[in-house]
């Protein structure tokens, strides 16, 4: 009988418990996804490593996915990394403006440039993968991209070609 009163007594615990968390899950979560945004932040204004700096503006931009506040600080230094000399840097700087949900009228312009004007085919790639992450917000960017989809139209194995598909089927809403 004891046993069972005390079995019955873990379970309410075990429950309160359980309703806590899932009520301070959020609060929890969030200070450490802020944690993480100021530390990728401070990686990307400060590192001289190629490699780190891009990792940061990867993870500032899966952060901005998934709260644009969070890659907020970052955003003039995600801006200015898209004029770098290094290509990998411009390429994810690229992808994570159209991943931080920045209005097209400002970040618009940096995308089709890189798309249309970079050296670097990775870049286009990746100015083309930025534009698809903005979906309709994009529409205005749409004569640009169709015009990288006919200068790769013969290549269909062209890697700037499918993602410039990619971003017209998302820009026009009609990617599955």
């Amino acid at each position: 009988m004891g046993s069972a009163r005390f079995v019955k007594a873990m379970c309410a615990v075990a429950l309160f418990n359980g309703a806590f968390y899932l009520c301070i899950k959020e609060e929890a979560l969030a200070g450490e996804k802020d944690d993480l945004a100021k530390k990728y932040t401070e990686q990307l204004r400060k590192s001289k490593d190629v490699k780190a700096r891009v990792t940061a503006l990867q993870e500032l931009g899966t952060l901005a996915q998934i709260k644009k506040s969070l890659a907020a600080d970052a955003l003039p230094d995600i801006y200015k990394a898209t004029e770098d000399k290094d290509a990998g840097i411009r390429a994810a700087a690229a992808e994570t403006l159209g991943k931080a949900d920045e209005p097209y009228d400002k970040v618009g312009s940096v995308l089709v440039k890189l798309l249309k004007d970079d050296k670097d085919e990775s870049v286009k790639i990746a100015a083309a993968k930025g534009l698809a992450s903005m979906g309709t917000a994009a529409k205005e960017a749409l004569p640009a991209v169709r015009d990288v989809v006919k200068a790769n139209a013969g290549d269909k194995k062209s890697k700037l070609g499918l993602a410039a598909k990619d971003a017209l089927k998302s820009i026009n809403g009609t990617r599955k």
